[in-house]
């Protein structure tokens, strides 16, 4: 399989953009993303999906059913993962979005994920053939560097306006926040943290989610990683599903990138009592 230095090439520099020239990306590097979905390491491997590539025209025919409150980010390109239903399809669909978004940083574009609003609307307008549902689409191409940087100014779901900024600002998690040892809301001694999985934890706290709500943490074992999910009213079930599949995602290529014979994440039972509050849910386990 190919490995890319996730962390510090890809991972700390991978920033969501909204604002496109109008510069199609060349077919050579679509050619190599394709190939890259090719080898690219699946959650789920058992379950299909399909990746298709549109220009930006398709914008005008996506409607609502794409974006935030009617508002679609224009871009070059798009493209779109398919997936057949199966339980947990929506977080591999995340887990290899997520790294299909990371090459195309690694190949010098930028990229935004769109919320899919109305999966069959979209489908219908996309005008693919296929049994799968759309489960994610994202825009991509080159940043406009020649304007000022802008972002989405989200207050709520139904209140989205574009501003200009600065500085680009993307909260993030801190660690001692989204981490616990061993139950939840234990802290963690970060100086017992080997580097190769401080890093692969440090790429969950910079991951990109919904909103950047960021509504899950992480509880650290002696052998075991859990993933937990918390209850966020701004963020949908189908978000919640692809957040935690970005997250999986950036640890699992982290820490597969420094160590070899890496399990992959398992969603069954975590197999001890982790002390959940009412507002969270076991979500996944990696054996470290």
């Amino acid at each position: 399989m190919e490995y890319l230095r996730y962390y510090d090439e890809i991972v700390s520099r991978r920033q969501s953009c909204r604002d496109f020239a109008d510069t199609v990306v060349d077919a050579a590097s679509v050619e190599e993303i394709k190939a890259y979905n090719e080898v690219v390491p699946k959650l789920l491997p058992e379950i299909s999906t399909e990746l298709h590539f549109f220009g930006g025209d398709v914008a005008d025919f996506l409607g609502s059913s794409v974006g935030y409150n009617g508002f679609t980010v224009k871009a070059p390109n798009y493209l779109a993962l398919y997936s057949e239903e199966a339980p947990h399809y929506l977080e591999n669909a995340g887990f290899i979005a997520q790294g299909l978004t990371l090459k195309l940083t690694q190949l010098g574009f930028d990229a935004c994920w769109l919320t899919v609003n109305d999966a069959e609307a979209a489908k219908g307008a996309l005008g693919i053939d296929t049994d799968k549902t759309l489960a994610v689409f994202i825009a991509f191409g080159h940043g406009n560097k020649a304007k000022k940087d802008v972002r989405l100014d989200i207050k709520s779901p139904s209140n989205v306006t574009m501003v200009s900024c600065e500085k680009k600002v993307a909260p993030k998690i801190s660690m001692q926040d989204l981490l616990s040892y061993k139950v939840y809301g234990e802290p963690v001694n970060m100086e017992l943290l080997y580097t190769e999985l401080e890093d692969a934890l440090l790429s969950i706290a910079v991951a990109q989610s919904f909103f950047n709500r960021q509504p899950y943490r992480v509880i650290v074992d002696d052998d075991i990683v859990s993933l937990i999910g918390l209850d966020d009213e701004l963020t949908t079930t189908e978000d919640q599903l692809l957040n935690y599949g970005i997250a999986m995602f950036n640890f699992y290529a982290v820490l597969d990138s420094t160590r070899a014979g890496v399990k992959m994440w398992s969603f069954d039972e975590a197999g001890r009592d982790l002390k959940l509050p009412e507002n969270a849910h076991y979500i996944a386990k990696i054996r470290i």
